[in-house]
């Protein structure tokens, strides 16, 4: 039956993380318009708050105080998320080009995306080593953790030079922390700040220069004033000062936070640019000679009033972002302008909980003690990202609401004709499948007499007369927001069973369930799904042949996988020998996981991981294995690892066997073990458990063993070999990247499920 939901007729996409977009994101979702949808795509799923960003690196704030989790916020709102490196727009198509996957379409979109510093020239691979820039922060992170454990690590007698060029916030503060924290842990190392001007940070705030520089010389932190950075070679960085005199000074690292640089897909894609690269925008933040693109933030280039790089002024322009986006849409009032103000107000971290006041103006707060003005700095920045946090509970709650206010305002039409029809009278027009289908490449393949693109009721393929013929179907509802990703985890599930079994996957079919939309949103859901399935068909030299369409309650999707395998090939479920051992290959807790996150209790990065191993074929696996003595083999899929484990037992006879499965040595994804100590299991894992009670004995549950019932999407390969063959499968198998594989058991030589 139709649920009669508000049908999807216009795309907003959101690029990039940036305080302006996260604003946008919020406002919209609480105060929704009937019919838009709204997409966000970062290739990150933690964006930073960059306030906070010296307190986290000093230790006073965890990851997730200063992150936002983009996909956790957005799966809170029900918005869409994709994760994917922007790459370019395509502003005549209205078409966002991302690096290795479809692009995505938009009726209006927004950029807040991230700047990096200007590079340092290297003078070889070895120098750009040492050189760690600090834009754009999530990248940086990751190099500071590396520097941090190279400084403990560090027992030589010389002392490591550290530098850090540029003085403006960034450069000031990251200095004073790491030789705060230097100075704490007495590690053998020094610091030095290069700036190419007298003053730090600005010239007109003398006060604040004045401090600061006091608060440097307590630290024992160098300064060179007026020194240019040239470039970095093996034996130092070249330094050129204010007589004009080159020389070369040996660091053990640079950290540059030197002029910001712009995207360089800005200029390829044809926007509008200053000549710094970076995108011009009137005072109503559309891109120049646009009326559907807008942009806020640091990518910016504001030409009424050029703006300095910094994160207030993104947080500033949030609101009138949304309200000119809201404009767009509704028609219902005219855009609004951004008038910048010309003094900003910063709080510039000095260590120990410390902070001053940086202002172009006269504050009173510049009067404030140091440790008084971090108290406010703290607040100011746990308010803001309170604002963007999704709720997190202790233990599951029965229930969660996640429904958002009822839409004020909407796009679709009074006269909207909703798809009330089932069966084939549910089926979506051929133009609007053909139109879509059109775009895609498919792979040819002389095995295939008639396809996909020949219009009849049925594929027809050859195999030799010497093949076996294997086929399989699986469908699910979809789990995640990206349709892209749905369509290849999808696919990479299907191709499961053939792999699972040592065949070939050759053809494949797919029938889609979408949701109420127009025509236009329909093709376009069509072409990310599809192409997503192509992607890992065509990597997996699988053909499509065909498939069916049809309008749903929601989105779902099915495919069919026919393949082939040679008689003595052929890997059967069945477990034949006592003592083999029993062997994984992939992790434990995608149920669990997305159970969470449909809950908004997930973090970003865990769902990553799922993801990411979700999207790995077990067909390297597969090739590998045939190598040894396998005797039976499965994929781990919705009945969990010990309800596909029991399938392998074989009926109940006399040449019975039974398995023996060492909990602890189950591989877990990181953080799964948390959620179900929380209660987060997902909806068929207790069926899971009841199916098997009459084989457990009575200290195995579903609550004490959560990971044996946790039911899975494209899961691993469990399957049984001598114990003399395992260290050689799985050295091979961690060689090509089956990374995880492990031995979690063994057959034992009668029917019984042993758990220790």
């Amino acid at each position: 039956m139709n649920n009669k939901s508000t049908p999807i007729v216009s795309d907003l996409v959101l690029l990039g993380g940036g305080h302006a977009n996260i604003q946008v994101l919020k406002m919209l979702a609480m105060n929704p318009i009937g019919g838009l949808r709204i997409t966000l795509i970062s290739d990150q799923t933690h964006s930073p708050y960059s306030g906070m960003i010296p307190g986290y690196l000093a230790g006073y704030y965890s990851y997730e105080d200063c992150h936002f989790d983009l996909r956790r916020i957005c799966e809170e709102l029900g918005l869409r998320f994709i994760r994917a490196k922007i790459v370019g727009i395509d502003r005549q198509r209205k078409k966002i080009q991302l690096e290795n996957r479809a692009e995505v379409g938009y009726d209006c979109a927004s950029i807040n995306v991230g700047i990096e510093p200007q590079s340092l020239e290297n003078s070889s691979p070895d120098a750009a080593i040492k050189v760690v820039p600090l834009k754009p922060i999530s990248k940086f992170i990751a190099h500071w953790d590396k520097l941090i454990a190279d400084l403990k690590a560090y027992k030589g007698s010389d002392t490591l030079q550290l530098a850090v060029v540029g003085a403006g916030a960034a450069g000031v503060e990251i200095s004073i922390i790491l030789k705060m924290l230097i100075d704490q842990h007495q590690w053998n190392a020094g610091v030095s700040l290069i700036q190419r001007h007298e003053f730090l940070i600005s010239a007109k705030d003398r006060l604040a220069q004045s401090k600061l520089s006091n608060t440097l010389k307590e630290l024992g932190i160098t300064v060179l004033q007026n020194t240019q950075a040239l470039k970095e070679q093996e034996n130092g960085l070249v330094l050129k000062d204010e007589q004009g005199w080159v020389h070369t000074e040996n660091f053990f690292r640079v950290l540059t936070a030197t002029q910001a640089a712009a995207p360089q897909w800005f200029k390829s894609s044809g926007l509008p640019v200053n000549p710094d690269g970076f995108v011009k925008v009137t005072e109503k933040l559309l891109v120049e000679n646009e009326h559907d693109l807008f942009a806020a933030g640091d990518c910016i280039h504001f030409s009424p009033a050029p703006l300095k790089k910094a994160g207030v002024y993104a947080v500033r322009q949030g609101r009138v972002l949304e309200h000119n986006i809201r404009a767009f849409f509704t028609g219902k009032s005219a855009l609004k302008s951004f008038h910048s103000k010309k003094n900003v107000l910063s709080l510039i971290t000095i260590g120990e909980r410390k902070a001053l006041v940086h202002q172009d103006s006269p504050s009173i707060l510049r009067w404030m003690w140091p440790s008084l003005l971090w108290i406010v700095k703290d607040r100011i920045d746990r308010r803001f990202m309170q604002r963007f946090q999704a709720r997190t509970f202790s233990v599951k709650p029965q229930h969660v609401n996640k429904t958002m206010p009822g839409p004020k305002s909407t796009l679709v039409p009074a006269d909207w004709e909703s798809n009330t029809c089932g069966g084939c009278g549910s089926k979506l027009a051929a133009s609007t499948l053909t139109l879509s289908l059109n775009k895609l490449e498919i792979l040819k393949d002389d095995a295939v007499l008639l396809g996909v693109n020949d219009g009849e009721d049925c594929a027809l393929t050859r195999f030799s007369e010497h093949v076996l013929c294997l086929q399989s179907i699986d469908q699910f509802r979809s789990f995640i927001s990206d349709p892209y990703l749905l369509g290849q985890i999808a696919t990479q599930h299907a191709l499961s069973d053939v792999y699972a079994m040592g065949g070939i996957a050759k053809t494949a079919q797919v029938g889609l369930t979408l949701a109420a939309a127009n025509k236009k949103i329909h093709q376009e859901d069509i072409f990310q799904l599809m192409s997503g399935v192509l992607d890992i068909l065509t990597k997996s030299a699988v053909s499509l042949v065909g498939g069916h369409t049809g309008e749903g309650a929601e989105l779902a999707i099915s495919i069919a996988v026919q393949g082939e395998v040679a008689p003595e090939q052929v890997l059967r479920k069945q477990l034949t020998q006592s003592g083999n051992r029993l062997i994984l290959t992939k992790p434990i807790g995608t149920g669990a996981i997305f159970a969470a996150n449909m809950l908004a209790q997930a973090n970003g990065k865990l769902v990553d991981e799922a993801l990411s191993s979700m999207l790995e074929s077990n067909k390297t696996a597969m090739e590998i294995i045939k190598g040894f003595d396998v005797s039976g083999c499965t994929d781990i899929t919705g009945f969990g690892l010990l309800g596909h484990a029991f399938e392998m037992m074989g009926r109940k006879d006399d040449n019975a066997l039974g398995v023996k499965i060492d909990y602890q040595a189950i591989p877990l994804f990181d953080g799964v073990g948390e959620l179900f100590a929380k209660g987060y299991y997902a909806s068929i894992a207790d069926e899971n458990y009841q199916s098997l009670t009459a084989v457990l004995s009575t200290d195995v549950s579903n609550q004490k063993f959560p990971a044996l019932f946790d039911p899975q999407t494209s899961g691993g390969l469990l399957f049984s070999m001598p114990a003399d063959q395992v260290g050689a499968c799985l050295k091979n198998l961690h060689q090509n990247g089956v990374t995880k594989a492990c031995v979690i058991g063994e057959v034992i030589a009668r029917r019984e499920v042993v758990i220790v």
